[in-house]
């Protein structure tokens, strides 16, 4: 039998674990990350520049990107074009609903669903291409893409477009992602972004139109409906299958590392 070598005696008089974040005492990720450094083989990322890192949603349009850093590069501007282009698309999600759930326009549903497709990417793209962003428009470009994705669904499902099963599927996976990100936000991680969520989004982007060209009794409208329908229950099991391993990986950190005070992530973020 092999003896264990004896153990220095420990202080007991030096703060540990949350006592040590009660004291203000600032501690590395690296303190308190697994030994492998690894959570359901996802890389747990060092603190930036000794900082800890800051949690984003993922699959939020621009959420993988990092903030801008310096002075002068965000600004507290609220009429900025792209700023007024998201407001824009927000006016504009209630009469894409309308012309679903009320009006029963598919035709006119599609266009104004291309048109909200397009200004997605189009504020964007101003604020980075002339240096245009600001602290609202931060708030308001993810604002607007959660309202579109939760309403979409929601009228489509009305209209009887898609069965409602589907709308309960993606607010379920929804719930799991803000429960998920909740964890991640405690611990001051990242959460890295998974392809499965990237591929579900581009199922599902796609599907919505399709239905609706189908709806507008357009040319080809049987294909439109058969590639709609594979689409939206492709998008459907991926989305819920990402969400599982969201909800999955942020159970093994919540095992893992210990939850840091808020307080404590927000001054270190500053």
């Amino acid at each position: 039998m092999t003896s264990t070598p004896p153990q220095p005696p420990r202080d007991s008089s030096a703060p540990r674990g949350r006592d040590r974040f009660a004291q203000g005492e600032r501690l590395e990720l690296k303190d308190w990350r697994s030994g492998s450094g690894r959570v359901l083989g996802v890389d747990i990322p060092e603190p930036r520049g000794g900082h800890l890192s800051a949690a984003v949603p993922p699959g939020v349009p621009g959420a993988s990107e990092e903030p801008p850093h310096g002075p002068g590069q965000v600004s507290d501007r609220i009429w900025t074009p792209p700023n007024i282009i998201s407001m824009g698309r927000i006016a504009l999600i209630p009469v894409f609903a309308v012309s679903v759930a009320v009006w029963d326009r598919p035709g006119l549903a599609l266009i104004l669903l291309a048109v909200l497709g397009a200004s997605d990417w189009l504020d964007g793209k101003i604020a980075r291409l002339f240096d245009m962003r600001s602290k609202l428009g931060a708030k308001l470009d993810p604002i607007a893409d959660r309202i579109l994705i939760t309403v979409v669904p929601l009228v489509f499902a009305f209209a009887g477009h898609v069965p409602w099963w589907v709308v309960f599927v993606l607010l379920v996976r929804d719930a799991t992602l803000v429960v998920s990100l909740v964890v991640y936000r405690r611990r001051g991680i990242v959460p890295e972004v998974i392809y499965l969520g990237k591929a579900a989004s581009f199922a599902l982007m796609w599907s919505f139109p399709l239905l609706l060209a189908a709806a507008a009794n357009v040319w080809f409208d049987d294909p439109f409906r058969l590639l709609g329908e594979a689409a939206l229950y492709w998008g459907v099991g991926l989305y819920l299958w990402s969400g599982l391993v969201y909800l999955g990986r942020a159970v093994q950190i919540a095992r893992l590392t210990p939850a840091v005070p808020l307080k404590i992530v927000d001054e270190q973020l500053k």
